[in-house]
């Protein structure tokens, strides 16, 4: 028979009423508080607490609190507390009863910003360090990537770079009126045109203007989309995809200066060299090159290949020949030494036009009228050289195809799970937290997933390599 109409009547008293054993005991949030001390916070951050005055929350609950606003991907602070209240999971992991009063969503944003940077480094360093403890990470090979991040900022916000300077300076200056310091003569007189007197006239239109709402952010461009944010730049360690190191840009940064700082910092973080570093040919040039052979670490990195003209043989189809310093073209003609570009630091080689003029080949080989086909030949090449020869075929593309789903899918997984791709904050500053909290998180649930039981590194299946490179030995490794 049908049950009686449910109606809500309140007790004056709950008995027996735990929010403990309301928890299940394979919550999620029960192994992150198993595996996570968060008390670690407070020591770090007293010095930045005066003795008087009132009393703040503990530094450990706001850790928490930003721990489960990333987690769960709650879009904002104030959403957050808004929904505190009506989560028994959330109360208990941050050591809540029922009746107890929740913060103002303004307590983790000046928290966020006394705590600094440093703070949220520390925890994503005491995340990485119990992956390391579980054997999660071998550090030997690693993968390079970034990512954009759309700011929180308009496009409609951007304003030419003079105007802000100038904003700059005189605010810089009643500053220093206000806190009674002296004002030299010389930054009074500052006339802000002198700093973009450098400028050159062909300067990307990317550079010369500033978001008047985050001036930290900047617009660039990949994959033919331009966005007005930030790069996360990551290193992830190919035996789980840990992510051992992120390093915050703003968008205009290309991604071939952003090499070495990541790498140092993987470095830093894991005690561990660098065997073999993988990465796409945005990183493939010559100071990477060159920087990794003197480090004695493997490049699996691709480099640009430049074309001659539609229909004509790219340069590199010229083989170079060290013992007698000349190329030698497709149908087997030198090219010797003609000429050098100081500004490029790199040799001509030049073929003859004559022998040119007979070659079967000439119209596939050059478009120039009047003189004989040339390359060119940097400085440094020796590095690109190196940098092919490094690897196998076989090897260079199993390892491009882990880059794939080891660092690509890392990004993936931030942007679908933890609002990766949006900026919660303004600043780089708030970015470099933000990206902090994300990759000690994806981290922390490697982590619960793998545990003991991880996977088989790839040293291990180094032996199906034997036979493929005997296949593919003859041709070329890019």
């Amino acid at each position: 028979m049908m049950g009686k109409s449910q109606q809500l009547e309140p007790k004056l008293f709950y008995h027996e009423l735990s929010l403990e054993r309301r928890i299940p005991q394979n919550h999620i949030l029960r192994k992150v508080k198993q595996l996570i001390d968060f008390t670690f916070i407070r020591s770090r951050v007293e010095p930045l607490y005066g003795v008087n005055g009132h009393k703040s929350i503990d530094p450990a609950v706001i850790l928490k609190l930003m721990f489960i606003s990333f987690y769960y991907n709650v879009k904002s602070e104030r959403a957050l507390m808004e929904q505190l209240p009506l989560r028994l999971d959330w109360l208990w992991f941050c050591g809540y009863d029922l009746d107890d009063p929740t913060p103002d969503h303004s307590v983790p944003s000046k928290a966020r910003r006394r705590w600094g940077q440093n703070s949220f480094s520390e925890f994503f360093a005491l995340v990485l360090g119990r992956c390391m403890d579980a054997g999660l990470v071998d550090g030997k090979t690693v993968h390079v990537d970034s990512s954009m991040i759309d700011g929180n900022a308009s496009k409609d916000s951007l304003k030419p770079q003079l105007r802000l300077i100038g904003q700059k300076l005189y605010q810089d200056l009643d500053d220093q009126i206000q806190l009674g310091q002296p004002v030299s003569e010389a930054e009074v007189s500052h006339d802000p045109d002198e700093s973009v007197a450098d400028a050159s006239p062909e300067q990307d239109v990317l550079e010369s203007r500033v978001s008047t709402t985050d001036p930290d952010a900047r617009l660039g461009k990949k994959y033919g989309r331009s966005t007005l944010g930030y790069k996360d730049h990551r290193v992830v360690d190919d035996q789980c995809g840990i992510i051992t190191a992120t390093v915050t840009t703003p968008a205009n940064v290309n991604d071939e200066h952003m090499l070495v700082k990541p790498l140092e910092t993987h470095q830093d973080n894991t005690n561990t060299a660098v065997e073999t570093v993988v990465a796409d040919k945005g990183y493939g040039t010559m100071e990477n090159y060159k920087y990794l052979k003197e480090h004695q670490a493997e490049a699996c990195i691709s480099h640009k290949h430049y074309s001659a003209g539609e229909g004509k043989f790219p340069p590199g189809k010229f083989i170079y020949d060290k013992q007698r310093d000349c190329f030698i073209c497709p149908a087997g003609q030198k090219l010797t030494r003609f000429s050098r570009k100081e500004e490029r630091a790199c040799w001509i080689y030049r073929a003859d036009r004559t022998v040119c003029e007979k070659c079967p080949l000439l119209d596939d080989c050059i478009s120039s009228a009047t003189q004989g086909r040339q390359v060119q030949r940097a400085d440094d090449a020796c590095y690109i050289e190196w940098a092919d020869a490094c690897t196998s075929v076989s090897r260079r593309k199993y390892l491009l195809g882990r880059r794939k789903y080891k660092a690509e899918g890392s990004f993936a997984d931030a942007a679908n799970n933890h609002g990766f791709k949006r900026a919660r904050w303004r600043g780089l500053a708030g970015m470099t937290i933000q990206n902090l909290m994300i990759a000690a998180i994806q981290n922390l649930r490697k982590l619960m997933r793998f545990g003991n039981n991880r996977p088989v590194a790839m040293a291990d299946n180094l032996s199906v390599f034997t036979n493929a490179d005997s296949v593919f030995a003859s041709k070329n490794a890019l």
